[in-house]
């Protein structure tokens, strides 16, 4: 890595290391990412499709009033090596150094009025949970936009016996990382449409 790299690289170690839940591994980076690269992003969406949710064993079922919002799967190798830099650094940072070995289909996410993604876990670690061998253990999302009402990121854990929540920034360019198995939501939009990208990294499974 050259030395402008490396220079760049320690910034956005210590800029992440400060922005770390580290009770949570939580992860909070406000308005990171360009507002010229969010709009991209949003722009390479050509047909949506219908949201739905999968079974502990990784059936595709109908949403069952767990989730209403359209979604896009790209392909975009530049995506993918945007995003990477954050995940790794994240891994060290937050001592959890999980073997990774690749991301699963960016998902570009809709959510118009009404619509909505209740508490849910990304992955539980769990041998149900493969997909070719392999489980999510990281989680990221990237706020593409802020132009809507509602649809707040909250995150919810149990503490001394009871639940805790917290709604997390919504600026545009916000990244989010988080272990997979943190629950988590999207409340319902009441305004406007909101636009977000999401990121599972995955690894073999835990043992």
């Amino acid at each position: 890595m050259s030395e402008k790299g490396q220079k760049i690289m320690k910034n956005l170690w210590r800029k992440m290391d400060a922005n770390l839940n580290e009770e949570l591994n939580l992860l909070v980076l406000k308005g990171e990412v360009p507002s010229d690269i969010c709009k991209k992003i949003i722009n390479i969406v050509k047909d949506w499709e219908k949201g739905t949710v999968e079974t502990p064993d990784r059936e595709i079922k109908g949403e069952r009033n767990i989730r209403k919002s359209d979604i896009f799967w790209s392909y975009d190798q530049w995506i993918f090596d945007y995003i990477w830099k954050y995940m790794d650094v994240y891994n060290e940072i937050t001592g959890l150094r999980y073997d990774i070995s690749g991301v699963e289909s960016i998902q570009i996410t809709k959510y118009e009025k009404g619509d909505y993604y209740d508490f849910h876990f990304d992955g539980k670690g769990s041998h149900k949970n493969v997909v070719n061998e392999k489980v999510r253990k990281i989680s990221m999302t990237i706020q593409l936009n802020e132009e809507y009402e509602g649809g707040e990121f909250k995150v919810a854990w149990c503490d001394e016996g009871k639940l805790v929540t917290e709604t997390l920034d919504k600026a545009e360019g916000t990244i989010i990382l988080f272990p997979s198995i943190l629950e988590h939501c999207i409340t319902p939009v009441t305004s406007g449409t909101r636009y977000s990208l999401v990121a599972w990294f995955i690894g073999v499974p835990f043992k």
